[in-house]
């Protein structure tokens, strides 16, 4: 059984089931962390365990992501740090009170995590996120922001269904408010990943966001000052879905100027090529108005 503490303060979760009951450790924001005596208990499905949302009723499914809400029931081999129920380890939400279920790493000392933009390796520090049961590290220096991947994906879940998490007071542009960075700015430079250290690729997220964030597909994402918030608030006010459309439309007028420079291909050849195509086209137009007068007149006498 898989047994998750939460920090006090800055609610970054463990797995302590390595731990001894009664032990503490330190969390990287400086808070003390207790292991409680783990008791577990089987709870009401009222919330999925998916997405997070109430469950109404005997519903099967969750009315707003779909997913089964009978899933609970399988695989129970996780304690939640919010209440203590048992939980299945896929679970993204506790499925009694809605707690997200994210033990970033073993409950131990400091992260150790440094600040990828800044020189002279300053230290992250863990903080939670707003009112939100969920931390993240960032520098209080630069005021950039790490953030692992599986709790961007809960953040950016709830922003597609409208609630929008404030990131340390809020009050950030949106992405096109955001200035353009300065002629004299420095060179690019990839930043390393804050967990493996490996050169992480910068990415315009959605492709029309506008917030250029620096992701490690394994870990997660560094954002700037600022640049979280824009871009939660770009996808609750229906960014994401908005590129979609642009991609379609701009897929579907490819694939239209391909077959129309197909069609005038021929019409791109030299003259005497264009003439033997005319003369060919000419005799099957020919043959083909032949065919269906000679068949009509038929039809009109029969």
């Amino acid at each position: 059984m898989r047994f998750l503490v939460a920090c006090p303060e800055c609610h970054r979760q463990f797995d302590a089931t390595e731990r001894h009951v009664g032990s503490s450790f330190l969390c990287s924001c400086g808070a003390t962390v207790a292991v409680p005596v783990p008791q577990a208990h089987d709870a009401a499905v009222v919330r999925c365990s998916s997405c997070g949302a109430p469950r109404e009723g005997t519903e099967p499914a969750c009315r707003f992501c779909g997913a089964e809400l009978t899933l609970h029931e399988r695989d129970l081999d996780t304690i939640c740090p919010g209440c203590m129920a048992r939980v299945s380890g896929q679970a993204r939400f506790c499925h009694h009170c809605g707690n997200p279920v994210l033990a970033g790493q073993a409950a131990a000392g400091e992260s150790g995590y440094r600040c990828p933009a800044c020189e002279g390796e300053r230290p992250l520090a863990s903080r939670r996120l707003g009112r939100a049961n969920v931390a993240l590290f960032d520098c209080s220096s630069c005021g950039g922001i790490w953030i692992e991947k599986e709790i961007f994906e809960v953040l950016a879940d709830r922003a597609r269904a409208g609630h929008l998490p404030e990131v340390f007071g809020g009050g950030a542009p949106s992405p096109a408010e955001i200035p353009p960075a300065p002629a004299t700015a420095q060179p690019l430079r990839y930043r390393p990943c804050v967990t493996c250290g490996a050169l992480m690729s910068r990415r315009n997220y959605g492709r029309k966001s506008g917030v250029i964030v620096d992701v490690c597909a394994r870990h997660g994402l560094w954002f700037d000052l600022h640049e979280l918030d824009s871009l939660l608030r770009w996808i609750r006010e229906g960014g994401e879905a908005r590129a979609e459309k642009l991609q379609r439309e701009q897929e579907k007028m490819e694939i239209r100027q391909q077959r129309l420079g197909e069609s005038l291909q021929p019409w791109n050849q030299p003259e005497s090529e264009r003439t033997i195509f005319s003369r060919h086209r000419s005799g099957v137009m020919g043959e083909l108005a032949s065919g269906l007068l000679g068949g009509a007149i038929r039809w009109f006498f029969e």
